[in-house]
């Protein structure tokens, strides 16, 4: 994980403002930074997203590929996930740096994905036993200003959004032999459905409170940390803590409940929000979360929708 250096004082400084509910630049402890989304935004690919999170740029990529079925899972396609940090995002990943966690991520995403309402993986397969669809989402850290795993959820969502599948046709002759015929027509896809895909909410531990979408300075300050995998349904599908500290059970249950909250600010359905274009960028500051009127995305503070 990227790191930042910070003084005895500075850390002082970040605990006692997020101790009254007032971090540095500004924001409450329970709100997040403006998040900038922009999708179709790699050619050869069958989706793309770029998300950015304050100081931090995300890239995903999803190529959809024909394979074979998983033999414990005949009847489903599968999604295979491969994390890149470069070496621009900070000078720690040169080399090898960025190896160890880049698998953290993969496996993170693993686990929030291994279930069955996530996606639709029926819907991948193309002939049981023998051919299916295969998603290989890459992801990419252009740069690193904190919360990469809610940063990361956000950009991999966006991207499966944006993925189209090609049409698939099976035909049998009268010996038996299959043969699989695509479709020409590029509108003649298949979209996959996002709706129960879950984000990620990091809730970070610093002194006796927590805050969500740190910065690396606040990073740098918090000992244990929170992840919580959460649909805009409220399912939880996965809980993780890193860290080397310790988190108490009340303050566990104070967080699960404080990120079931925020689902609202990643995954209430905003992909309504995305028209069929080629190209849509969107921003929002998803601020005061706990606003009466928060169902309401004009409330929520959506500060600009472009379509290009």
């Amino acid at each position: 994980m990227a790191s930042v250096a910070l003084s005895e004082a500075e850390k002082v400084y970040i605990v006692h403002g997020v101790q009254e509910d007032l971090r540095v630049d500004g924001r409450g402890c329970e709100d997040y930074r403006c998040v900038e989304v922009e999708t179709d935004v790699v050619s050869n690919t069958s989706g793309s997203a770029r998300v950015k999170l304050g100081h931090t740029d995300i890239l995903v990529g999803v190529k959809a590929e024909m394979g074979t079925p998983k033999l414990e899972k005949p009847n489903e396609g599968y999604l295979e996930f491969f994390v890149d940090c470069s070496a621009s995002a900070t000078p720690e990943f040169e080399g090898r740096g960025g190896d160890d966690l880049g698998t953290e991520i993969a496996n993170t995403l693993y686990r929030i994905f291994n279930n069955k309402s996530s996606i639709d993986l029926k819907s991948l397969c193309i002939s049981p036993r023998e051919h299916c669809w295969v998603l290989y989402v890459d992801v990419l850290l252009l740069e690193c200003g904190g919360n990469l795993f809610d940063a990361i959820s956000v950009a991999v969502k966006a991207a499966l959004f944006n993925t189209r599948i090609p049409r698939v046709r099976v035909l049998e002759d009268e010996e038996g032999s299959k043969d699989i015929e695509l479709s020409d027509d590029p509108y003649d896809c298949i979209q996959l459905s996002v709706e129960n895909v879950p984000c990620i909410v990091t809730l970070c531990k610093i002194g006796y409170r927590h805050v969500v979408d740190a910065t690396l300075q606040e990073e740098a300050c918090s000992l244990a940390s929170l992840l919580v995998s959460v649909t805009s349904k409220g399912v939880v599908t996965c809980i993780r803590k890193v860290g080397k500290g310790s988190l108490d059970p009340e303050s566990i249950f104070e967080m699960l409940e404080v990120s079931l909250v925020l689902k609202w600010v990643l995954g209430p359905g905003w992909e309504r929000l995305l028209p069929p274009a080629p190209l849509v960028t969107w921003k929002f500051s998803p601020f005061s979360p706990l606003h009466p009127t928060f169902g309401d995305w004009r409330a929520a503070g959506i500060r600009q929708m472009s379509l290009s």
